[in-house]
């Protein structure tokens, strides 16, 4: 059996890197905002995300799993949303 601080640092080093992704997907959740806002799409696009969902769900292991995947991606696609929103609102757009 590992020791609980051995386990703790890798749940650190887990979390660091979960961050970093979490950084790069909202940096391209805003190149995806700003490329909806310029084509005169919609920001929630409910059949794309259940595609992405459905597709994400099939990695889970078991059933538990997938729905625990579906959770945290339905969490992190509402937050790319709310972002997107935030640059729709703004008044200056970059290119």
């Amino acid at each position: 059996m590992r020791e609980l601080t051995e386990i703790r640092k890798e749940i650190d080093d887990i979390d660091k890197e979960i961050v970093s992704l979490f950084q790069r997907r909202m940096e391209a959740s805003e190149d995806v905002a700003i490329y909806k806002i310029h084509n005169g799409k919609e920001i929630y696009d409910p059949k794309r995300e259940q595609e992405k969902l459905d597709s994400l769900s099939a990695y889970g292991r078991d059933e538990q799993e997938k729905l625990e995947i579906t959770e945290l991606f339905e969490c992190i696609m509402s937050i790319s949303r709310k972002k997107q929103y935030r640059i729709r609102d703004q008044k200056d757009i970059k290119e």
